[in-house]
């Protein structure tokens, strides 16, 4: 009977469910009308109704009215089909669902953090030597890192014919909705008697200008530079380094986050006697996936302790409080912190 069914397009859902709760566990019943002969787009239309379901069944018992979007699907850590029926052309699916409870209490947090929109132009770096995607990923990385988006890039750059012409460049951030518009001129310095270390390989002095929609502008000059004897790994460290500062600079200096807004941190943290390199990333790619870190990367590691820079929209001590209420591929026995770290320690108790 099903497989005569699959065919053209749904034309009406009716959402409804219903639910029984125990802790971050729901069982939720989500409905979908067939039409023109599609079950399959039926079929999950209930489950998806199923699914928005839970998280709105969440928020209503926690006294929250929240648009449920496809990003808070990412607090379902799995689900069970129970059952599934088709009466009279509705399909019903029952499902048990695992909701992440603890990561939905920082919900509004995770995915409503403030940003500035940005956008920016980069010249005099030769393409040869450091290849335009490494440029731009060390920019795009930094303007990320300080909370502004590059959502704008693309269309701006679409109306530049000659990134080197400056009137052009400033014109076509008027036309685009972006708070800040940065300019960034490479210059790699070619002599190494005109190096300010001299136990540098490679040296870039990189002169950035800042414009705003008031028609303000600011321009400072930073110089960085690598010890590296490879030359594009030298290059991408300079240009990285100066991005990175630069991009600080503004955030901290000319365009703000509000008092109100949370703030993205950068420390470490350091995973001691889980005598597992295995289980240590687990446990950061929980905490990734759960949103409580925004990214992380490792900085050393030996038998007793691995440790990652990892950075957060919650401090150590506010990181450390999450820890111990959520359910993670295994749970220290003790933690520390400080204001630029957090222990945790997995000695047998």
């Amino acid at each position: 009977m099903f497989s005569k069914l699959f065919k053209i397009i749904i034309c009406l859902m009716i959402i409804f469910s219903s639910f029984e709760s125990y802790a971050s566990i729901v069982t939720t019943t989500g409905k979908a009308t067939v039409s023109k002969n599609r079950l399959r787009d039926a079929y999950y239309a209930a489950l998806n109704n199923a699914l928005y379901g839970s998280i709105r069944w969440y928020f209503k018992e926690n006294n929250q009215d929240i648009k449920v979007t496809s990003e808070y699907l990412k607090f379902i850590k799995s689900y069970t089909i129970l059952e599934q029926t088709l009466v009279d052309k509705t399909i019903t699916v029952k499902v048990r669902i695992d909701l992440d409870d603890v990561a939905l209490q920082d919900a509004r947090l995770l995915l409503n953090q403030y940003t500035d929109s940005a956008v920016f132009v980069y010249r005099g770096m030769d393409s040869n030597t450091l290849p335009d995607n490494q440029v731009k990923s060390a920019i795009t990385t930094a303007l990320s890192s300080m909370q502004f988006s590059t959502a704008n890039e693309g269309s701006f750059l679409g109306k530049i014919k000659d990134i080197k012409d400056n009137a052009q460049v400033e014109k076509a951030f008027k036309d685009i909705g972006s708070n800040v518009l940065i300019i960034f001129d490479f210059e790699p310095v070619l002599s190494k008697d005109d190096f300010k270390d001299g136990g540098n390989e490679c040296e870039v002095v990189t002169t950035v200008s800042i414009h705003d929609k008031k028609e303000e502008h600011k321009t400072i000059q930073i110089v960085t530079g690598s010890d590296n004897t490879n030359t594009a790994y030298c290059y991408n460290t300079a240009v990285k380094q100066a991005a990175t500062d630069t991009i600080t600079y503004i955030r901290e200096n000319i365009v703000k986050l509000p008092e109100t807004a949370a703030k993205l941190q950068k420390y470490e943290i350091k995973l001691i006697n889980a005598n597992n390199f295995v289980l240590t990333k687990n446990i950061m790619d929980t905490l990734l996936k759960r949103g409580l870190i925004k990214s992380s990367k490792t900085v050393s590691y030996n038998q007793k302790s691995v440790v990652f820079e990892v950075e957060s929209y919650f401090s150590p001590e506010e990181l450390s409080g999450k820890i111990s209420s959520s359910q993670l591929p295994k749970q220290p026995t003790r933690m520390d912190f400080g204001k630029k770290e957090l222990v945790l320690d997995f000695a047998a108790e």
